[in-house]
């Protein structure tokens, strides 16, 4: 990483660890094979780690076109829509629109609302939401 930052070589073989925050200015080229692997917000993360310069950048994100799913065409349809800078909030309502709100009771959540049980979860999430309305009242 350090030889690469440094300019001593030339090409970076990553994992996705690089969605995480790695600020390299000089890198210009990224190209992500099998992007149908990778949901919504981890591609458009990735996406931001090229063209942190001023040099024009390029993101290939390569995919089996011979059976992509119709969830991994709308993820990789709104990545190429999201071009503007500053479009997190974007792709972040459409990652909602095709994953779901989730199921905050159902089997599949993850968390503690089984140990604690319906009624004592939905207090303290009554509470916690008067006290935000006492620290921000509603304009």
């Amino acid at each position: 990483m350090s030889d690469f930052q440094n300019k001593k070589i030339d090409v970076l073989v990553a994992t996705t660890i690089i969605e995480s925050g790695l600020d390299l200015p000089n890198v210009n080229t990224l190209i992500v094979a099998d992007a149908t692997r990778l949901g919504l917000a981890e591609a458009y993360q990735i996406r931001g780690r090229v063209g942190r310069s001023h040099i024009q950048a390029f993101a290939y994100f390569l995919y089996p076109s011979h059976h992509l799913s119709e969830k991994a065409k709308m993820r990789l349809d709104a990545l190429k829509e999201a071009e503007e800078l500053g479009s997190g909030y974007k792709i972040a309502l459409k990652d909602l629109e095709i994953r779901g709100a989730g199921n905050i009771l159902g089997r599949e959540q993850s968390g503690n609302i089984n140990r604690i049980g319906l009624n004592l979860y939905c207090q303290m999430l009554s509470e916690v939401i008067e006290k935000l309305k006492i620290v921000r009242p509603a304009p």
